[in-house]
């Protein structure tokens, strides 16, 4: 390979290179920039508006401000104690039904005139709807249900007075003495 001699003279490989402007255009004019985003004070001001305080009267100056919500005073430390937080809602207690006697119900169920009319019409063989043939069945349940207690009672009335029969016999007499 023969050899290169260099030179001194550059050649251009890429693009051109713009020439360098004179220096009296290279100084920039101490201009304004555009403004971007809001204004300072933008928050405590809404739509850039600023609003003048006064200091004349308290209503001027609501007036002028033009922020958002209530403008009362809110107290940080509460000056008087608590007001009474009683409901003032007035509980009524229920009256206490009276309670009727086992013989009382069983009277109730014995003399219900729905209970005797589905009876009559199952005895003369018409068709009864559901509703009725619950009815039926829950007043006869508690019918029975009434007559157990009765014969519970009584038969634990007849237990002691036998006890006490057996009490009073004469087997404790040979104790005393």
């Amino acid at each position: 390979m023969t050899r290169k001699k260099k030179t001194r003279t550059e050649k251009t490989i890429g693009a051109a290179k713009k020439p360098l402007l004179k220096q009296s255009e290279r100084i920039k004019d101490n201009s304004k920039k555009k403004g971007k985003g809001r204004p300072s004070g933008a928050k405590a001001n809404i739509d850039g508006v600023k609003v003048k305080k006064t200091r004349s009267s308290s209503n001027s100056a609501s007036e002028l401000d033009s922020r958002v919500g209530s403008k009362k005073a809110i107290e940080l430390v509460p000056s008087q104690a608590p007001k009474n937080l009683q409901p003032k809602v007035v509980v009524k207690k229920a009256k206490p039904t009276p309670t009727l006697s086992i013989e009382q119900q069983l009277a109730q169920v014995e003399n219900d005139e729905r209970l005797n009319n589905l009876l009559d019409a199952l005895d003369e063989g018409n068709e009864i709807s559901a509703k009725d043939q619950a009815y039926i069945d829950h007043q006869t349940a508690k019918h029975q249900k009434l007559l157990a207690q009765i014969d519970d009672a009584e038969a634990n009335e007849e237990d002691k007075k036998e006890a006490w029969e057996e009490l009073d016999s004469s087997e404790f007499d040979e104790f005393k003495s």
